[in-house]
């Protein structure tokens, strides 16, 4: 043994220069691939898998950690473990193959997988480009190291000439961009390495090890310490894997120039000597012809057609149905810039990070440093979004009046798609973005029916269960026949014995306090408020938060609820809550439902059936209630004969032109026909609204363009309807107006948008039966005030508005229902109440001036002393003395009554410019750049004195 050893020692003594640099390289080689590898195995698999391991494959298993984000954690983690196998079985003999391995195939990877974690969002078609084509460079290496030239398949051998060209447009590509940061990015590190701060963060580790084994009995202190020595070796690993990695991430761009270019000048002369050169040089031509093709295809943002399309309102119905062709283009656009912040790194006009950078590190000013931006920017473009950050709020204006829905609303799973994308999240509140989500899990359904001849009171039960990390919102949007009462909402937690009750409060006090419990989630832990809020005729909106995620034992958090209401009885069946609309909540065939304590099964698509039968069938009866403020009502069955025909009016009837009116088109024809039937005894004037470009225009009866001629476009609010109709009317009295619309946008609607007044009895036909989910306040409020109501098509709208007058009373689900001030006679009739007050504030509400604060009052006072919700008075489930005492100063405050629009538009997290924040250190350092000089001046020398080697055929 010392005979061999003396022999490599004389060896190495009397070698020749060259030889010795051979070993060294060789050395390096060795030290870069196998210190590097061993420290993240150390630092990652020793040092912070014990720690993070089990929790991290649970995320994994479970789904915690988003899709998107599963490939490049893998990637992260699994890459070095791979090389250091790989390097060790077949390259160990192989230094500069180890170098290969490491700056062409492992370093690439591990940085596209940071990247993606961190930086890199949702892929646009120019980022995809970039980065597929980086892919396949990587690829290309890696099978070259593994296969070598592929000399003896002519097919293979020329695939390989083609990727290795694209290994040679990446490697030139990555390599500049690497350098606008790697030259700064020295002079800062050399200058924070010298300054020694580090160490004081070192030593501070030990000295508060040393101090805690000070204190407590030996057990403790010998654990204190081996934590301790534990904590000292893991920032000392950490802090030396992120030093050699920064001063290998310097060498990166020389390094990949260098791996890749020589990659491809081998397989070229391999080719070259087999094939031709001229046909190598060739295909390295075409590819990289293909290649800028490609890019000129993808580089282009489909935003800036989208907003020069929709710059301009079409004036004529040519230039709508030429727009309306270009829907799916200008949908693109219009995505793209509304989710530019998830799709590309920053906007172009925002990119000064270079700039600030240069003029902060070197001693250059702001105009010279500006021309590296400028060159960053350009090599940056695929990744840049040329628009500014305006364009989001613009794109979400344009699509909601182009497409007639709020694009949260319409493309919600493209929203969640993106926001996945990053590593930030939207709010804890329900929005339109979680429209039919399958978040939290409707486990129990009971219904109850308690009958009272020919009217009950309906118990329903439902329990939430939430197998989340988070605590959920799930809100549910309904409807209920005009006339029932709701009369109860309860919450219970698994933890309490007692329901929480609810109760009564003005409608803008109960919104106030249940949002400010929703902003509480942002930043503390949130306790069950619920809120019930009518929200139309026959319009109900129902909200829970939280309903609380999981324990630490994995068990799903739960939340039960009750609502009771009452209803009348309608052709032997009792009416049961028919869903809009619900967000975060979903059932399955393994929800347990039961109806009057018998078990049931419901198709997937159902939350309640319309109905449920009667045990014993109840014929309608009169009911009589007199309430204590000195009111009476009775309720009457209608009879055959109180329904008469309208005849002698003269009615106005608006068509909307909406976009979303396109669908029915079938149904408003059906519609114009039956106003054929009603215009032979009364005098019809036609009006049609129109979106901005076109003027809304009046017709007489016989002068309505048809059908066919119609253009359904843009967005129509109900309340701008009514504006225009009132512009065009010009002081023209009606008895009714009846608005031919379907389910509409509440969502497009505003707080500030005015409703005149109607100059007859305003009725909204939604054509095909579905109801919005809700109307404004003020919208609502004209309905009563007019006299007027909601319909499924225009003869029930006709009829009953005919019905009405006849009877000089309210009909409402098959009874008439009168009411009388100071009555003669009174009646005891608690059971009805309900019902009763509930008709005593919409009649109250048609003859009072409901902007003043005192008629509110008086209407309040009813409700909550009657226990029933109405427009004005919500429910409000508290459950502890903070939520009571923020509600009693909400409903101290003048704008108790005033509710705000409840658009459900979440307002989306901003992931970050990378690009713009400055986030370097300030400093000048003089020896940094001196340095860094020296060390690129060393590089520049080395590459231009090695020339490319000789091909290898295989390993």
């Amino acid at each position: 043994m010392n005979r061999k050893l003396s022999t490599q020692i004389e060896k190495i003594r009397y070698a020749p220069a060259g030889y010795l640099a051979k070993a060294l390289v060789h050395i390096f080689c060795h030290s870069i691939f196998w210190l590097w590898n061993l420290l993240f195995l150390g630092v990652v698999y020793l040092g912070f898998m014990p720690f993070i391991g089990v929790p991290l494959v649970r995320s994994l298993v479970t789904g915690e950690i988003p899709f998107p984000f599963v490939l490049p954690l893998l990637g992260f983690l699994i890459v070095p473990p791979a090389c250091t196998i790989f390097g060790l079985i077949k390259l160990r003999k192989h230094p500069v193959l180890l170098m290969r391995l490491f700056y062409g195939v492992e370093a690439p990877i591990l940085t596209l997988c940071i990247l993606r974690m961190f930086i890199f969002r949702e892929l646009t078609p120019a980022s995809t480009l970039m980065v597929v084509t980086g892919a396949i460079a990587i690829a290309t290496l890696a099978l070259e190291l593994t296969f070598g030239y592929a000399i003896h398949k002519k097919g293979l051998a020329w695939f390989q000439m083609v990727t290795h060209t694209v290994v040679l447009i990446m490697g030139l590509y990555v390599g500049t961009v690497l350098l606008f940061y790697t030259v700064p990015i020295l002079c800062q590190f050399l200058y924070a390495f010298f300054r020694f701060e580090w160490l004081g963060s070192l030593l501070q580790v030990i000295s508060s090890s040393w101090y805690a084994t000070q204190t407590g009995n030996i057990f403790e202190q010998i654990w204190f310490f081996l934590s301790g020595i534990l904590s000292s070796l893991l920032f000392l690993g950490s802090f030396a894997l992120f030093g050699f990695s920064t001063t290998l991430f310097l060498a990166m761009p020389y390094a990949m120039v260098n791996m890749f270019v020589r990659s491809w000048g081998r397989i070229l002369q391999a080719f070259g000597r087999q094939f031709s050169w001229r046909k190598g040089w060739l295909i390295t031509g075409g590819t990289v012809t293909l290649f800028s093709l490609l890019f000129l295809l993808t580089w282009p943002q489909p935003q800036v057609k989208a907003f020069s399309l929709l710059a301009d309102a079409p004036d004529s119905i040519t230039a709508r149905q030429e727009l309306i062709n270009k829907s799916p283009q200008i949908r693109q656009g219009l995505l793209n810039a509304y989710l530019f912040p998830y799709r590309y790194l920053s906007p172009k006009n925002e990119v000064n990070f270079i700039e600030w950078w240069y003029a902060h590190v070197f001693p250059i000013d702001r105009p010279q440093a500006r021309v590296f931006q400028n060159m960053h920017n350009a090599l940056m473009s695929p990744f840049l979004y040329r628009g500014d950050r305006a364009d989001i709020e613009k794109a979400a204006q344009l699509y909601a009046e182009f497409f007639d829905t709020p694009i949260q609303k319409a493309e919600a799973e493209t929203i969640q798609q993106a926001l996945q994308s990053t590593v930030n999240r939207d709010s804890v509140e329900a929005s339109l973005l979680n429209i039919n989500d399958r978040v939290v899990a409707l486990a129990t359904q009971e219904v109850t029916v308690a009958a009272n001849g020919d009217w009950a009171e309906v118990t329903l039960h439902e329990r939430y269960e939430n197998d989340t990390t988070d605590d959920q919102e799930i809100v549910y949007q309904f409807s209920l026949p005009e006339s029932a009462a709701i009369t109860g909402l309860w919450l219970k937690e698994p933890d309490v014995a007692e329901r929480y009750r609810f109760v009564v409060s003005p409608r803008g006090a109960a919104q106030a306090v249940y949002k400010q419990e929703i902003e509480r989630a942002n930043w503390t832990q949130a306790t069950d408020p619920a809120l019930l809020e009518q929200v139309g005729p026959r319009q109900y909106r129902l909200r829970v938060f939280p309903i609380p995620a999981r324990d630490a034992s994995g068990e799903p958090g739960t939340t039960d609820l009750w609502m009771t209401y009452q209803v009348v009885q309608q052709d032997g069946r009792w009416p049961l809550p028919q869903l809009t609309e619900k967000r975060n909540l979903y059932w399955t065939q393994k929800t347990e439902r039961s109806r009057n304590d018998k078990t049931v099964s419901q198709p997937m698509d159902i939350w309640y059936e319309a109905a449920l039968p009667a045990v014993q069938p109840t014929a309608a009866a009169a009911h009589t209630a007199t309430l204590a403020e000195g009111y009476q009502v009775t309720a009457t069955p209608l009879k055959a004969k109180d329904t008469v025909s309208l005849a002698g009016q003269r009615l106005a009837i608006l068509v909307d032109t909406s976009r979303s009116m396109g669908d029915r088109v079938e149904i408003l024809a059906q519609a114009l026909e039956d106003s054929r039937t009603i215009a032979s005894n009364n005098t019809i004037d036609w009006y049609l609204t129109s979106a901005p470009g076109i003027p809304p225009q009046q017709f007489a009866t016989d002068a309505l363009p048809a059908l066919k001629d119609l253009t359904f476009y843009g967005s129509l609010p109900l309340t701008e309807q009514l504006n225009q109709f009132e512009t065009l009317r010009q002081g023209d009295a009606y008895d009714a107006v009846f608005i031919l619309t379907d389910t509409g946008n509440y969502e497009l609607e505003t707080d500030e948008a005015s409703v005149p007044t109607t100059p007859g009895s305003l009725w909204l036909v939604h054509l095909g039966g579905e109801v919005p989910n809700a109307y404004t306040d003020n919208l609502l409020q004209q309905l009563y005030d007019s006299q007027g109501g909601v319909a499924a098509n225009l003869l029930e709208a006709v009829n009953r508005l005919a019905t009405e007058q006849a009877i000089d009373g309210t009909v409402m689900d098959g009874y008439r229902w009168e009411i009388t001030s100071n009555p003669n006679k009174t009646t005891d009739n608690a059971e009805f109440e309900p019902f009763a007050a509930r008709q005593i504030i919409r009649w109250l509400s048609r003859d009072r001036d409901m902007t003043q604060l005192a008629e509110l009052d008086g209407l309040h006072a009813i409700a909550k002393r009657t226990e029933v919700v109405t427009p004005y008075s919500s429910m409000l489930v508290l459950v502890n003395d903070r939520q009571r005492e923020a509600l009693a100063e909400a409903e101290g405050s003048v704008d108790r009554f005033d509710r705000e629009l409840e658009g459900g538009e979440d307002t989306l997290t901003d992931p970050g410019n990378p690009l713009n924040v400055p986030a370097v250190p300030e400093t000048e350092s003089v020896l940094g750049i001196v340095l860094a000089g020296g060390g690129l001046l060393w590089i520049l020398r080395r590459s231009r004195s090695q020339p490319l080697t000789t091909p290898r055929q295989k390993l």
